[in-house]
């Protein structure tokens, strides 16, 4: 809300361009993971991690967060589930956003 004044249809348009960016890094980040590349997958975890803190994500933040720790420290054993930690924060997200304001 602080972003868009309230704004209920700016609201809704911002957090739907968020997402789709987000899905568009999450398929990076998947690939990253399947390739093992730690360094792209702390990049693309920082970039999730930093939009998310921007429009008020905490949940996928702090997953993002959780993941690029644990990429760039070269823990290669938990980064798998914790890119599935990152993509249920998105689709959670999806979720409350269609049920807070359906269109």
């Amino acid at each position: 809300d602080a972003l868009t004044h309230g704004d209920v249809g700016e609201t809704r348009a911002l957090l739907d361009d968020f997402l789709a960016s987000t899905t568009t890094d999450l398929a990076s980040l998947e690939a990253a993971r399947n390739a093992g590349e730690s360094v792209a997958i702390a990049r693309e975890a920082h970039k999730i991690k930093g939009a998310a803190r921007i429009v008020g994500a905490v949940e996928l933040g702090e997953a993002a967060g959780a993941l690029e720790a644990a990429a760039r420290g070269q823990d290669g054993a938990l980064v798998p589930a914790l890119v599935a930690d990152v993509a249920t924060a998105v689709h959670r997200l999806a979720l409350w956003v269609e049920g807070r304001w359906p269109r």
